[in-house]
């Protein structure tokens, strides 16, 4: 029997047994492509990911990047699999809001034996980008 990539992924990321981290910036899935190695998901952080001037600090905004790209880079691998976060670089463009929806976009680079390159947005609904990341990940298989 093959393993159905797509399936797996539904259920995972859309059921309710994800992690408490990605719950707590508001995942909400939109799309993605296994075979593109990308992944879109809307998210909508949380007052108590405010700064002091009312905005998302950035922590939050790095979360949010890190779990579209770690999706993207889990897609792609064989098999129930993830993709821990080896480095990660953000560039925060503009203020981010906190309790608006947002959108999330990550995408594969590069997929090796080794590691994995992924790239992420966050923007408003609007398109305006908020902040963007670049990372390595390293596969790892959970079968």
């Amino acid at each position: 029997m093959s393993f159905d990539k797509r399936a797996y992924w539904e259920g995972v990321l859309g059921d309710g047994t994800r992690p408490p981290a990605t719950d707590f910036v508001g995942f909400d899935l939109i799309a993605f492509d296994v075979d593109a190695g990308w992944a879109e998901a809307a998210f909508t952080l949380p007052d108590e990911a405010k700064n002091p001037a009312g905005n998302a600090q950035g922590g939050f905004i790095t979360a949010a990047l890190d779990e579209i790209m770690s999706v993207a880079g889990s897609i792609v691998q064989d098999g129930p699999a993830m993709a821990p976060t080896l480095q990660m670089t953000v560039s925060f463009i503009r203020p981010v809001p906190v309790g608006t929806r947002l959108i999330g976009r990550g995408e594969v680079l590069r997929k090796g034996r080794a590691a994995i390159f992924t790239q992420g947005t966050l923007s408003l609904e609007d398109g305006t980008l908020l902040a963007q990341a670049t990372a390595s990940c390293i596969p790892r298989s959970l079968a």
